[in-house]
């Protein structure tokens, strides 16, 4: 059952939304204001679209190679989030929002018409990068990051304006990118996860009761961990499908392994710079360590459950955010 059919079933129909999608009322980027300002009650946020704004969630994108099952990745940054990161709280709150954890997509590939499993084979190639992390390990490997959005990637493929893209395998199938090309390294270069998935307008949220934030709270655990999985589907439906679209996986090369841990060793200092210098993060190293060690813990909690979503969420709820006093969240 979907997010706002459980909170409306919860609630006994005392909290009912109407959902608008494809940007009908707000955009990526411009949902923030929107929702600061009460057009919309609850929405998603990339954080990646506002770096000024949110700070601590910016620190949390540059650090996205870490984690490669989604469901440990999303319970990591929302535990991160709610009892590990007051700067991150202090953010949504300047900003007019109540942020109930957050999500992950499935791990990053190498999607083009050649074999990229060699890091000598990135050399000089243009690769649509979906931010500046991966930008970064692109001309590490001596590639050119390309950053152009996810809606005008097909256009760019297509026209040989980029080589090869860094996405999920669902992309395949939700970007028609199967289309265009038919090969994908299976790099697990991180996950997206600088994303609000459940964002919801201090407005609005100052006119919920306590039993009602609670209602959005728990839904929410649910509804996180239900996105990520949507993302592992996603890619599961691509591998249905390989023999039929004539889709070819490749394993990377030790080569190119190495390239990701090299990478991580030599961008850690870079990252504790711009989180100093661009962020204005005083102390960044504690709060990269806890969440390295976060992603760490969840991914063993997971483990022996990974395939029950309900246990996952549950474990979410009664570890993280059954623990957060909504009535100070916020404030």
């Amino acid at each position: 059952m979907p997010f706002l059919e459980r909170v409306e079933a919860d609630s006994n129909g005392e909290m009912t939304y109407k959902l608008y999608s494809g940007g009908a009322i707000l955009g990526g980027k411009n949902m923030v204001e929107g929702l600061r300002n009460g057009v919309a009650d609850i929405g998603q946020i990339v954080f990646g679209y506002y770096p000024a704004e949110f700070p601590y969630a910016n620190l949390i994108a540059d650090m996205a190679i870490y984690g490669n099952f989604p469901p440990a990745v999303s319970a990591a940054m929302t535990e991160f989030n709610f009892m590990h990161c007051g700067g991150c709280l202090e953010d949504y709150k300047r900003n007019g929002l109540v942020v109930l954890g957050t999500t992950s997509t499935s791990a990053y590939q190498l999607i083009g018409n050649e074999d990229l499993s060699d890091v000598e084979t990135l050399k000089g190639l243009k690769i649509r990068t979906p931010g500046a992390l991966w930008a970064r390990w692109v001309r590490h490997v001596g590639g050119v990051p390309i950053a152009t959005s996810a809606s005008e990637m097909y256009e760019a493929f297509s026209r040989g304006q980029i080589d090869a893209v860094m996405q999920p395998i669902g992309a395949m199938r939700s970007h028609s990118l199967w289309d265009i090309s038919n090969k994908i390294t299976e790099i697990n270069l991180g996950t997206y996860r600088s994303w609000g998935v459940f964002s919801v307008s201090r407005l609005h949220w100052a006119k919920l009761t306590e039993a009602q934030r609670k209602i959005l709270m728990k839904n929410a655990s649910i509804g996180l961990i239900g996105t990520a999985r949507g993302y592992m589907k996603g890619d599961d439906l691509v591998r249905e499908e390989a023999d039929k679209k004539n889709l070819e996986f490749f394993a990377p090369s030790e080569g190119l392994k190495a390239s990701v841990t090299d990478f991580l060793k030599s961008d850690r200092a870079q990252v504790i710079e711009m989180a100093k210098d661009k962020y204005k993060i005083a102390d960044p190293e504690p709060l990269m360590d806890t969440l390295i060690d976060l992603i760490e813990k969840w991914h063993g909690k997971y483990e022996p459950i990974q395939g029950d979503d309900m246990a996952m969420a549950n474990m979410l709820w009664d570890e993280v955010l059954s623990k957060v006093d909504v009535m100070a969240l916020g404030q």
